[in-house]
């Protein structure tokens, strides 16, 4: 077994903690945290900063890695989906390659799992070497309602194909640009039948609120631009999240991704709806594509869980929670590093159904344990923070 110490500790299920040794079993699984002084200082492994929980990614798109640094920056999301769909085949090589680099990167990074977005089989293979532990999200599009079964059985057989490689795996809707209503509910009716999370890019831009408040706006021209016939859409007079939300299944963990336009009103509501909301943040993402951030402070103070994510390499320069975390306290420096930590790690686990084992150094799990250098106190901040696995 190993004794791991640091400056601070944090058990994120509890409150952090000094003068204290990790005790670890050889494979990762936590034996306990106990004071100092109950060991032999040399057997102690005394490191400079704080220890915490292996990261959790709660949103990534793995097959879209080859797309690093194709596209401009701040073009906003209808022109970035345009050129993500123009844009991402390639060959089957060049796919395989980035995503083996991503995977790496994000392994250095001290992430431990991922709810990763599939709308093909290209990733599973390297999912199955079981590196990271990997909840695939499998993306189904159909926004004309007629097209909703369909989707549910192309969905159902890539899902047959990841369990095949003993994938976690469950159904998502993609966003609320390019679902149904009767989708939606088939989609979360099917994660409620097999215990599983799902999700949805939410409350993205103001053109999204526009296209469904009165139909005009900008996603007009994108589903012109990728041959999409929206003829059977009528405008509900309503935001995305009022319009769509009440068909999610209260039972199911949801992660809403981005929220970059969400107000105070929004989560209040969304709250009062649907107990097992998860607000994702990705706010690198968010800046590559809208430069603007969410409202953080305003949802910590009203949604019952956050998490954090970091997209993809099409809307990311790198693949780091602890980048994503930095963002937020430097554009927020209000917000402090122990919440910061919460999100990148338990509430991640809440979130993809896996905190049985990740999110918090509590007896008998294996989170990953990862050394925070640069933090000597609970007060610290991330600025000068760089993160190195442990374990």
């Amino acid at each position: 077994m190993r004794k791991l110490s640091a400056d601070i500790i944090f058990p994120v299920n509890t409150l952090p903690i000094s003068d204290s040794v990790l005790l670890v079993e050889d494979d990762g699984t936590i034996i306990g945290i106990f004071p100092k002084t109950e060991f032999e200082p040399s057997t102690i492994q005394h490191f400079s900063g704080a220890l915490v929980p292996g990261f959790v990614n709660a949103h990534c798109h793995l097959e879209l890695s080859h797309l690093r640094n194709k596209f401009p920056e701040k073009t906003g999301l209808p022109e970035f989906l345009t050129l993500v769909t123009q844009k991402r085949e390639t060959s089957p090589e060049e796919i395989q390659e980035a995503m083996r680099a991503a995977e790496i990167e994000m392994i250095n990074n001290g992430i431990v799992a991922v709810g990763d977005i599939s709308n093909k089989s290209d990733s599973f293979e390297i999912k199955a070497n079981r590196k990271i532990f990997y909840h695939t999200f499998v993306e189904l599009i159909a926004f004309n309602p007629e097209r909703a079964h369909l989707a549910i059985k192309d969905g159902e057989a890539l899902l047959s194909a990841a369990r095949s490689f003993g994938i976690h795996a469950s159904l998502a809707p993609h966003a609320t640009y390019s679902v149904s209503p009767d989708l939606i509910k088939r989609i979360s009716n099917n994660c409620c039948d097999n215990g599983k999370p799902t999700s949805i890019h939410m409350l993205e831009s103001n053109d999204e609120n526009e296209f469904y408040i009165q139909a005009t706006g900008l996603y007009r021209k994108l589903y012109r631009d990728i041959n999409v016939d929206i003829k059977h859409f009528h405008p509900t007079g309503k935001t995305a999240l009022e319009s769509l939300l009440p068909y999610f299944n209260k039972e199911v963990n949801t992660l809403l991704i981005h929220n970059t336009i969400a107000t105070s009103w929004d989560v209040e509501w969304a709250e009062d709806l649907h107990p097992n909301l998860f607000w994702c943040f990705c706010p690198k993402a968010n800046l590559f594509i809208e430069d603007r951030l969410p409202d953080v402070p305003m949802l910590m103070q009203n949604a019952q869980y956050i998490c954090l994510g970091t997209d993809s390499l099409a809307s990311n320069h790198g693949l780091s929670i602890l980048a994503e975390m930095k963002t937020i306290q430097q554009r927020f420096p209000e917000i402090k590093t122990s919440d910061l930590i919460r999100w990148s790690t338990l509430y991640g686990a809440k979130a993809l159904g896996i905190s049985d084992k990740y999110g918090s150094f509590e007896k008998g799990k294996q989170p990953g344990v990862n050394l925070l250098e640069g933090i000597n106190s609970i007060g610290s901040t991330l600025n000068l923070a760089q993160v190195r696995p442990l374990l």
